[in-house]
């Protein structure tokens, strides 16, 4: 599906804040839309949302 969304990318930002971890671990520029999404998931998942 190509390239994530900004606002995709804000909230991944937002959670892995949340759960402690550092965003320079992951590098969203090369990150499908898919992948940010799974990463979503999986971390909404840890938070328990």
């Amino acid at each position: 599906m190509g390239k994530a969304t900004d606002r995709m990318i804000s909230y991944a930002e937002q959670l892995l804040g949340q759960l402690g971890y550092d965003r320079d671990n992951y590098d969203f520029d090369s990150m499908t839309y898919e992948e940010v999404r799974d990463l979503i998931d999986e971390l909404k998942d840890e938070r328990g949302y």
